[in-house]
């Protein structure tokens, strides 16, 4: 079965029609119906319709594993998505990116006090964040955590584009700034947050930064 024909499974089983499943979610009816039918193979906001269900989210991505209850023991799931954080010049958002699943231990998200179901990876693209980002370095953040925080990395977006950067808070004003202002990139000066051209939305504080080794 694909994702889309889960939830459908899942909804029609519960006897949740798509509209009452769209107010659960907040996700639009016409989104709803064209993941069902496999028009899109996967959305990033399965969290949403997994949190509605009452199923895990693995399950629901993955069609194994328990469908309801604790996940594996001792280890979370969490989405990784093709998504690109830039780290440069922007990168767009791409609402369905294909997705994917990192294992994390429970105990280490534990420690940190982060929830699994409110926790998601993309991938650095570009210089400005060097040397603490790389391209194609993976970066945790958690999307509960929006307040600003001095010297932090958050994942912010402006105009509909990605970019991970690091919160700078000088007299009351908050700012994002790059970490790399040499690099190839249009981040060589501070950008406010509440500028009226380019408003600054903060999606979440990154938690943790790594990469794959060959």
């Amino acid at each position: 079965m694909t994702i889309g024909e889960r939830i459908k499974a899942e909804r029609e089983a519960q006897g949740i029609d798509r509209k009452q499943l769209a107010k659960m979610t907040g996700i639009g009816y016409s989104t709803i119906a064209e993941l069902e039918r496999g028009g899109m193979k996967t959305s990033t906001q399965l969290r949403l319709f997994a949190e509605a269900l009452h199923v895990n989210l693995s399950w629901l991505e993955t069609g194994k594993g328990q469908k309801v209850g604790q996940p594996e023991s001792g280890w979370g799931d969490i989405l990784g998505y093709a998504q690109a954080a830039s780290l440069g010049n922007g990168a767009e958002a791409q609402e369905y990116a294909e997705t994917h699943r990192l294992k994390f231990k429970s105990s280490s998200l534990a420690k940190k006090h982060l929830k699994l179901d409110k926790l998601a990876v993309f991938y650095g693209k570009g210089d400005s964040m060097e040397p603490r980002i790389h391209s194609g370095d993976a970066i945790l953040f958690d999307t509960s955590d929006t307040k600003p925080k001095d010297g932090a990395v958050f994942i912010i977006m402006i105009n509909g584009e990605y970019y991970a950067k690091r919160c700078m808070i000088l007299d009351d004003s908050i700012y994002f700034t790059a970490d790399n202002p040499n690099g190839d990139h249009k981040w060589r000066k501070p950008k406010r947050i509440d500028t009226k051209r380019e408003p600054i939305t903060i999606i979440g504080r990154v938690r943790w930064i790594g990469s794959w080794e060959d």
